[in-house]
Formats: C-alpha cells, sequence, structure tokens
C-alpha cells in the first residue's frame, strides 16, 4: 500500500469515527442572578434525574448520534419542552460534536458553527 492510499485510509477512517462518536450537549444558565433553571432530560442512555443548574453554571449530557435528547426545563414560573438535540437536525450546526445552549429570560441559545455565533432556536411557551 502507497504511503497516499494509507492516509487517505486514515483520514476516511477518522472522519467515520468522528462522525460516529458521541455528542456533547451542554445548557449554561445565562437567565438572572439567583435564578436555577431546572432541567430533566428523557433519552436512550440518559440519566433521568432532574438536575437544578445554578445562574452562570452549565451541566453537559454525553448522547450517542441517534438519539434525541428531549428536556423539560422550568425558572420561576416558566416551563417549557425542548429537544435540546437531535443528530438529524443538530449534527452539522454543533462544533466538533459538542452542542452549546445558553438558556436566557427570551429562550434557548444554541452556538452555530458555520455562523460563529449563538442564535435563538427556540422561545419560552406564553
Amino acid at each position: 500500500m502507497s504511503t497516499l492510499s494509507f492516509l487517505l485510509l486514515l483520514l476516511l477512517s477518522l472522519s467515520i469515527c468522528s462522525s460516529m462518536a458521541d455528542f456533547r450537549v451542554t445548557l449554561f444558565n445565562d437567565l438572572a442572578k439567583n435564578t436555577n433553571l431546572n432541567v430533566q432530560c428523557q433519552a436512550t442512555g440518559v440519566d433521568p434525574s432532574q438536575h437544578s443548574i445554578l445562574f452562570l453554571h452549565d451541566f453537559t449530557w454525553n448522547v450517542n448520534p441517534s438519539t434525541v435528547l428531549s428536556c423539560d426545563m422550568s425558572w420561576g414560573n416558566v416551563n417549557g419542552h425542548f429537544d435540546i438535540f437531535d443528530a438529524k437536525r443538530d449534527s452539522t450546526r454543533c462544533s466538533r460534536n459538542f452542542c452549546a445552549w445558553r438558556v436566557k429570560q427570551d429562550g434557548l441559545y444554541l452556538f452555530i458553527e458555520a455562523h460563529k455565533r449563538l442564535e435563538l432556536q427556540f422561545t419560552w411557551p406564553h
């Protein structure tokens, strides 16, 4: 096997491995001082326990690429249900198998790799 063939095979196997690797999905609480974000998510292989994320703190889940991570969230008297990871939707929007969400009072923002910025994806139900 030539060196070039080997390098091409290595690059191909690395890209296949990275596309099949787990994703890290992080929620960062940017609501308001003294405001906790309460979260309970459901997905195959994910601990369904509830998490209370302090202001300016985060929590991360590791999910496989075929998973939909669906979460109930609340703060104060506001609550909503959001799919914060869906591989069909997010595998190309997230950076290097990492989806970074920032939760604010007007909704949930995802860092979109191609645009290099946070973009509003979901608003809180009224």
